[in-house]
């Protein structure tokens, strides 16, 4: 699995302001242990998040950002979840008669 660098990327979009030569995306390679690291500190900071929600005053500023927050933390983990299991079915994919739906 790899991820992108996005410091590396932000850089290079400065400078292809000024070139308009086709570059590359610097990767890194991640492996599966590496992303459940990742999700566990993500699952750990949703939490914290909602903890604090739960104390803060109902329409206030900060609940609206904390809900925000949880939320973008879920579709980051769902992603992640899923990358996981396409990762893990990429091995039995041969094995398959038919090929998914998805």
């Amino acid at each position: 699995m790899r991820l992108a660098n996005p410091t590396l990327e932000q850089s290079r979009a400065v400078s292809s302001a000024s070139l308009s030569l086709p570059e590359t995306v610097v990767t890194t390679d991640v492996t599966p242990e590496d992303v459940c690291s990742m999700m566990l500190y993500l699952r750990k900071a949703r939490e914290r998040a909602i903890a604090i929600r739960d104390r803060s005053p109902g329409g206030s500023y900060l609940e609206s950002v904390l809900t925000r927050t949880i939320d973008g933390l879920s579709l980051e983990l769902s992603q992640l979840d899923y990358l996981l299991a396409s990762g893990r079915n990429a091995a039995t994919a041969s094995e398959r008669r038919m090929r998914p739906a998805i």
